[in-house]
């Protein structure tokens, strides 16, 4: 194994540790009574990384309460995680009545909000609810989350990538909205995800389904990563974008896809906590931070290993 890859998987190791000594009696991972909805990475964090015991605890605990769609809020993206985590360990218990709940939110225009009350739609919760779809084997739920996504890639104005739609599927920018949101690609600390999650369902939608457009529209997406600051493979926000490399150099064999994503994973070893959770500066400095970064880190570190140790 390469050694790059033998680093990564200590590191995702003293990310798991660090979880699991958080772990409540019960299986539970409320760690703090204030915070309902700081367990939605974990059982995908932990049974990534050989923890079939601890993941099958808590969600059997999320199980038997079901409150778990209050406890989020309407919070699409965090239960599009969760579903995930659930799902691909075979608990249909819970992962099935959580996904029906999700695609219910989709829009007609194919996207969704990243909070069910919300008057505008989202790349961040839209592809990430693609991609579940495709776990689920609702493909059609899948490429209408990806036809939003694909009018992303038709920017209005030079240097900016606008992320968010009205509910209609209307672009929005800033001539619309003073609060639109966008990546600028000429800084750095940008929130990539918006673009790394799209680029990721179409990654997926072309292993599924074999057809070019998908892998077209990948390429697409890939350009607008690459344009990004020099940071776009070496942030915090990089992750999601890390895993979409990984799947696009399984697609293509580009070497620029996998470098990106073992830049990533250098990023994780230089900046990771000595207890096993990660924070960027301008982050708050509170334990949900650490604890977040820890499980969802942990696993695109295991998916690097995966997909890269696999291919070499």
């Amino acid at each position: 194994m390469d050694p790059r890859l033998r680093a990564f998987g200590e590191a995702a190791e003293r990310a798991v540790q660090y979880q699991l000594r958080l772990r409540q009696h019960d299986g539970s991972f409320i760690w703090d009574p204030a915070i309902r909805d700081a367990y939605h990475k974990q059982a995908y964090s932990w049974s990534i990384n050989g923890r079939l015991a601890e993941a099958h605890r808590l969600i059997t605990w999320i199980a038997s309460d079901m409150l778990v769609l209050a406890d989020y809020g309407g919070d699409v993206y965090k239960l599009s995680w969760l579903f995930q985590g659930c799902h691909r360990m075979g608990r249909f218990d819970v992962s099935h009545p959580v996904m029906r709940w999700i695609l219910q939110q989709q829009k007609d225009c194919g996207g969704l909000p990243h909070f069910a009350a919300d008057d505008r739609l989202r790349a961040l919760a839209t592809a990430w609810v693609g991609v579940s779809a495709l776990y689920f084997g609702d493909l059609p739920a899948a490429e209408r989350c990806a036809g939003w996504c694909t009018k992303l890639l038709d920017q209005p104005e030079e240097g900016r990538f606008y992320f968010q739609t009205t509910l209609d599927g209307e672009l929005l920018t800033e001539a619309m909205a003073a609060d639109a949101q966008y990546i600028d690609l000429e800084k750095t600390g940008q929130a990539y995800w918006e673009i790394g999650l799209p680029w990721m369902l179409m990654g997926r939608l072309y292993q599924a389904t074999g057809e070019q457009r998908w892998l077209d529209y990948a390429e697409r997406f890939f350009e607008w990563q690459r344009a990004c600051a020099e940071d776009n493979f070496a942030n915090v926000g990089s992750g999601k974008s890390s895993l979409a490399a990984c799947i696009h150099f399984l697609n293509t064999g580009d070497a620029r896809a996998r470098n990106g994503a073992y830049a990533f994973g250098a990023f994780l070893l230089a900046t990771q906590y000595p207890e096993g959770g990660w924070r960027d500066p301008d982050e708050p400095d509170i334990p949900l931070i650490y604890i977040d970064h820890a499980a969802e880190y942990s696993i695109w570190l295991r998916e690097i290993i995966g997909i890269l140790g696999g291919a070499d």
